[in-house]
């Protein structure tokens, strides 16, 4: 009898510790170890929407002189709309903004704004904007500095799949309204992976430069032209199974500089800003 419960007890342990290893096996495959990131837009009508909030502080200046304190909340819906898949996996994508804010009238008044933009891409697996047009009406420069914030601030993933702990870069090179160009670069890091808002994620930190150029309009000699310069580090949450991004949280330092021709006389217009801001996806149709 005591022969019998001892062999008992050592097939009870035995089991024990199969089932132990068994499900360290699985939790340990659960994570994996290389993560090939893709953008997904199919199928053809797949809709995504987000909503995005900046808070946006700083201080104006004209002609190196102080105007005013900004403190000023934007929100936006913004949603993609895959219009055509090409053969080489690129997608045609028309991107809608709708934009509001409170601006305080001169009598002291808040009056909420709005302001939309719609824009035709083209968007290749690896996320890089292969072509940009600015629908509706369209303002050159302004189309120009969108495209050029497109070019610079938005990740272009490895070919092939990566490690965790992977980091790369991105450089350009971007011609300024002074005839000058200058150099813009990013850096890309995923840190790990989790679980966000019921999809797993790769969790990519990131910072770096931006100059978006506002050229002068050939069309309106009144139309202002300058540059921005961004400071920018932030975290963005990609689900790589369904390759879409998920939410981010970033952090911007902001020197805004304009010009203008009035009455003959140059002026100049510089605010410089902090902004924090978050985005996330509400709708994921299609998926």
């Amino acid at each position: 009898m005591t022969e019998r419960k001892s062999l008992t007890a050592k097939i009870t342990v035995s089991c024990i510790a199969a089932i132990i290893s068994i499900l360290t096996v699985i939790s340990c495959t659960q994570k994996p170890t290389l993560l090939l990131l893709r953008v997904n837009y199919e199928p053809v009508g797949k809709i995504l929407k987000y909503s995005l909030e900046l808070q946006r502080v700083g201080t104006a200046y004209k002609n190196d002189e102080f105007v005013k304190d900004i403190d000023k909340k934007l929100e936006a819906e913004i949603t993609y709309t895959t219009k055509k898949i090409f053969p080489d996996g690129s997608a045609a994508v028309i991107e809608e903004n709708k934009w509001s804010w409170d601006e305080v009238t001169d009598s002291g008044q808040v009056k909420r704004k709005t302001t939309e933009y719609a824009y035709d891409l083209r968007i290749a697996p690896n996320g890089r904007i292969i072509d940009f047009k600015m629908l509706g009406d369209i303002c050159r420069p302004w189309e120009n500095y969108a495209g050029n914030y497109y070019e610079q601030g938005v990740p272009v993933f490895p070919d092939s799949a990566i490690p965790i702990g992977y980091s790369w870069t991105q450089n350009a090179e971007i011609e300024i309204p002074d005839g000058d160009t200058t150099e813009v670069s990013a850096i890309y890091k995923v840190k790990g992976t989790t679980r966000k808002m019921g999809y797993n994620c790769a969790i990519i930190e990131y910072s770096g430069n931006l100059v978006l150029p506002l050229f002068p309009d050939p069309d309106d000699s009144t139309a202002a032209w300058g540059v921005d310069r961004i400071e920018m580090n932030g975290i963005l949450y990609f689900a790589y199974k369904e390759g879409i991004s998920v939410s981010s949280e970033e952090r911007r330092r902001v020197i805004c500089e304009r010009h203008t021709i009035s009455d003959g006389e140059e002026i100049v217009k510089r605010s410089e800003l902090e902004e924090a801001g978050s985005y996330k996806l509400t709708e994921a149709g299609g998926i």
